[in-house]
């Protein structure tokens, strides 16, 4: 980490390669940002007091978006604090990082969520939202106290990540509260414990929770994002939802995109939902190709690497995800022709916000944005311990990616250059 002097002044990226997915506009031009805000746009702009990045032949855009995120902390922070989570996010071009809040404590109450937030606020280097439980302890008993959890705007949704919503009732309940509130329920339709690898059976309820959670959406409206999909038979079930016109959107990971159950053989890959066969990745592929799937997250979910070691049975799941994402993306999916850059973008950065019912980033002279340079041309091979995240262990560790972050800016700040965080 460097201190950053960068910050004392006004930056001027020069010809940068900028995208904006929002419009389908592609340009090459120079950008002047003071004070958090875009002061200048066009050719040849000249400021002799800004701290000036030569971004020739590097694209620029706005932050990408991370709609599932475990930045641990509390009582975890042995796995992750939200310093280190936030600095991975920065390095893999992520400027919005939404928590899930399966932490040590839970966030099911505004002693949880005034803590949780008061560490965001002194440590995050991003900036960071918040999903909250929808049951007390994650049990699936009993609603957490939703109106009060939900009345501040750092809060973007409600969810029991990591359990599935066991009772249909406590989900009609969450959807009514939906409904009223304008706010998304983020469902993890899965049963947990089968991980798929070393030859055992692979079983998953995902399409069975997937139908179920659906047939009460269909009863009871309100807004429902499915996480982490992972099975192909659960997508017709997301299709006919969809042309129902269901408001639901849908989640698929780099790793399920990617790997299938048996590639990786060590604690790398236990994940939950488990990877799974070829075919399902093969159909996720084509679901995110054709536009069914919305939206690419990570599901960071990192472990000290001596618990990704040792007995199968003992080694907790999760995968880190927020340095790789976005240069698996586009070295599998754009460098291919599977996906646009400006299709990637929406995946990752305006579709997540369109589902949070956040404002989109207007690239435009006089609005505040974050800014992403990437450099699509450096060749580097993914080294886990070279990650800022606690979470050194993924299953992508030694594979070659095309595409990296150069920098990272958040409200004007230079928070990453060159691949390094800089100190604010």
């Amino acid at each position: 980490m460097k201190r950053a002097k960068e910050n004392k002044k006004a930056l001027l990226i020069k010809k940068a390669r900028l995208f904006d997915a929002l419009k389908e506009k592609e340009e090459v031009c120079d950008i002047l940002i003071e004070g958090g805000k875009i002061r200048s746009l066009g050719t040849n702009i000249e400021e002799s007091s800004a701290f000036v990045i030569d971004a020739q032949g590097k694209w620029v855009f706005p932050g990408l978006v991370d709609l599932h995120v475990h930045l641990r902390d509390l009582g975890e922070s042995h796995k992750e604090t939200i310093f280190t989570g936030s600095g991975a996010g920065a390095l893999g071009g992520f400027t919005l990082l939404v928590n899930m809040p399966n932490t040590v404590p839970p966030l099911d109450s505004l002693d949880s969520l005034r803590l949780w937030k008061q560490r965001v606020d002194r440590e995050a280097l991003v900036e960071v939202r918040t999903m909250v439980c929808l049951s007390k302890g994650r049990q699936g008993r009993e609603l957490s106290p939703l109106d009060e959890l939900c009345s501040d705007s750092y809060v973007v949704g409600i969810t029991d990540d990591g359990n599935p919503f066991i009772s249909d009732s406590l989900l009609e309940k969450a959807l009514e509260f939906s409904e009223q509130r304008g706010i998304i329920v983020a469902s993890h339709p899965e049963d947990g414990p089968n991980v798929g690898a070393f030859g055992r059976v692979t079983f998953s309820n995902e399409p069975l929770y997937v139908e179920r959670d659906l047939r009460v959406v269909g009863k009871r409206g309100g807004r429902l994002h499915l996480q982490h999909i992972s099975m192909a038979e659960s997508l017709p079930l997301i299709r006919k939802a969809k042309e129902k016109g269901f408001r639901i959107s849908c989640e698929v990971t780099p790793h399920h995109l990617l790997l299938s159950q048996g590639e990786i053989l060590d604690g790398r890959a236990k994940v939950n939902p488990p990877l799974r066969s070829r075919k399902d990745c093969e159909a996720l592929k084509e679901a995110l190709i054709e536009g069914l799937i919305d939206v690419i997250a990570t599901d960071h979910a990192p472990h000290a690497p001596w618990e990704k070691e040792g007995e199968w049975e003992n080694i907790p799941f999760g995968i880190s995800g927020l340095e790789t994402a976005l240069s698996l993306i586009y070295t599998e999916f754009v460098l291919t022709g599977l996906l646009s850059p400006f299709e990637m973008l929406r995946k990752m950065s305006i579709n997540p916000l369109r589902i949070l019912g956040l404002p989109l980033p207007q690239i435009k002279e006089g609005e505040e944005i974050n800014l992403v340079i990437f450099d699509p041309e450096v060749e580097w091979i993914v080294n886990e311990k070279l990650f800022f995240s606690c979470g050194k262990m993924s299953p992508f560790n030694g594979r070659r990616l095309r595409g990296k972050v150069w920098g990272t800016i958040i409200r004007g700040k230079l928070i990453v250059k060159e691949g390094e965080i800089l100190i604010p």
